[in-house]
């Protein structure tokens, strides 16, 4: 049997599944159970391949081999690192840190004035380096096309304290800025804690948070 040559042109991670085309401009469905060793492929990487028939006869790849990774992990990191979204702009990102400034400047506040106990502080930063590492690896992951933190656990973190570290990874990253439901979700955690901590650095939440 012949051995084809070509490019991954369609790939879903979760599924496990995807599309490679041929030199000639023919795609052919690939599954990861196909890929010898059971590397995850990345879209842009060439592939050599045969073709059998797969489901409904339709003709598919097997013994799947990646010739050519299209990114190494070194050249992803600097992506993440360097990279900056065109469709954010730097105003709509400085909010962000314009926000994680002023829940920083509530805590102290707070903290000060002897409406609220100093392990608060250490809560927000411990949850807030924990929420920049995880929007860190998400980035990491989104661009090597592997497996994602998913948004549910990013906004639970953010929530459990961690706002401010999330807030300041976005902005470092360009991460999850562009995503109208997951931006609504981050602005409505920040405005939760910086009404509360308002509520503590005026005493409103004394009784409730005794120190």
């Amino acid at each position: 049997m012949t051995r084809r040559a070509g490019e991954l042109v369609q790939w879903n991670n979760k599924g496990g599944y995807g599309f490679v085309r041929d030199d000639a401009g023919h795609d052919f469905y690939v599954h990861i159970s196909k890929v010898y060793g059971g590397v995850r492929p990345r879209i842009g990487d060439r592939l050599t391949f045969e073709i059998a028939a797969g489901r409904k006869g339709r003709p598919s790849a097997v013994d799947v081999r990646v010739t050519q990774a299209v990114r190494s992990p070194a050249s992803t990191l600097q992506k993440v690192l360097g990279s900056k979204s065109p469709s954010v702009s730097r105003y709509k990102l400085g909010l962000r840190v314009a926000a994680a400034t002023t829940i920083t400047l509530l805590i102290l506040l707070a903290i000060s004035s002897e409406h609220a106990p100093l392990w608060l502080s250490m809560l927000y930063v411990c949850m807030g380096l924990a929420s920049a590492l995880l929007y860190r690896f998400d980035k990491i992951y989104a661009m090597a096309n592997r497996w994602r933190v998913s948004e549910a656990n990013l906004h639970v973190v953010d929530l459990s304290f961690g706002i401010i570290g999330g807030l300041c990874a976005q902005e470092f990253y360009r991460h999850k800025t562009v995503k109208p439901r997951f931006v609504a979700t981050t602005w409505a955690i920040a405005l939760f804690h910086t009404l509360l901590l308002a509520a503590l650095a005026f005493g409103w939440l004394e009784v409730i948070l005794p120190v």
